[in-house]
């Protein structure tokens, strides 16, 4: 591999020399030197080191995408589309992205400190670690989804109380009044926490007051699953906090021999375009995935543009998309 040091030594010039003419320093390199340079630069196929090119300068060009996770979480549609529209956008303002998996809080300043990133955007739950992070880099950083109680932070979130409100209106409009709820540990997701809330706010002023039984996991068992939808007073209907844990329920009811939305109805929450696809499509709580990155991004480098801009909480709205995996149910029932 061909090193500054093996440039320098051939054009008879100091590292340093080399140095300012690959990383466009040129007002201190004579025209004769930087032409000699560049032709054995040329000739010799040097690629220079990002990373070292971004340490050398003032501006890396670089912004981090920060993913709470493993590589897995790429598996997971929203992820990987939230991702892809973020990574797109920070290429059309002239940044490269960098997309960063981070397990735990410990590597992630290490890595945008190593990269001299100009910002980074969040993805996942880093409310425990938030302001550690905030602290320990000097850098705008955009949050999405955080609920956070700390001011000095920009976040892009969406009205996820709302989404759950809208979802247990809509199911008790069709008839259902015993329902239950799908989602991740409410103690970790914000996210999913106030989805549970929107969702249980309504049924008990319904009325209806959601069990313990009735708030399951993700991935819950399916002996589980039988006993709630079996009975003189099933469940009917059923709340996921994704899309992806709708389709994962679905799948489950269908091995118990129970029909969507014949015998249990479904609602998800994100409209992915999977959930248009599949057979009965979902009905879902929409959230706008592309507007939701376009703000991130937007906000990132509003932030670059100006380091004194103030803290922003921007909160997006929900919309309901009525398919076809909620049924009616008689009064009787």
């Amino acid at each position: 591999m061909v090193t500054l040091k093996d440039i320098a030594a051939e054009a008879g010039v100091s590292v340093m020399t080399v140095s300012r003419v690959v990383n466009g320093q040129l007002s201190k390199v004579s025209d004769a030197n930087i032409q000699k340079i560049q032709k054995i630069i040329e000739k010799r196929g040097y690629v220079p080191s990002q990373s070292a090119r971004s340490l050398s300068s003032r501006s890396s060009k670089i912004i981090a995408i920060v993913a709470q996770g493993d590589g897995d979480i790429l598996e997971y549609p929203y992820n990987a589309s939230m991702i892809g529209q973020i990574g797109s956008l920070i290429q059309k303002h002239g940044y490269s992205p960098m997309l960063y998996f981070a397990s735990e809080y410990q590597g992630i300043t290490k890595k945008l400190h190593a990269w001299n990133v100009d910002g980074a955007i969040f993805l996942g739950t880093f409310d425990e670690n938030l302001e550690k992070i905030q602290s320990d880099n000097k850098i705008p950083l955009i949050f999405t989804d955080c609920y956070s109680p700390i001011r000095q932070i920009t976040n892009v979130g969406l009205d996820d109380f709302k989404g759950g409100v809208m979802a247990a209106r809509y199911l008790l409009k069709k008839g259902h009044t015993n329902l239950a709820f799908v989602g991740s540990s409410t103690d970790i997701s914000g996210v999913v926490r106030q989805r549970l809330k929107g969702f249980a706010s309504v049924c008990t002023e319904a009325g209806y007051r959601l069990s313990a039984e009735q708030v399951l996991p993700d991935a819950p068992t399916l002996p589980a699953l039988k006993t709630l939808c079996s009975g003189s007073h099933p469940v009917t209907a059923f709340f996921a906090s994704a899309d992806r844990l709708a389709i994962t329920l679905m799948r489950q009811l269908h091995e118990l021999g129970f029909r969507v939305p014949q015998d249990c109805s479904i609602i998800g929450f994100d409209d992915l375009p999977t959930s248009s696809y599949i057979t009965p499509s979902l009905t879902t709580i929409r959230q706008d995935i592309h507007l939701k990155a376009e703000t991130a991004v937007d906000l990132l480098f509003r932030h670059i543009a100006n380091a004194k801009a103030p803290a922003e909480n921007i909160i997006l709205d929900v919309q309901l998309i009525e398919r076809e995996s909620v049924s009616s149910l008689p009064p009787d029932r």
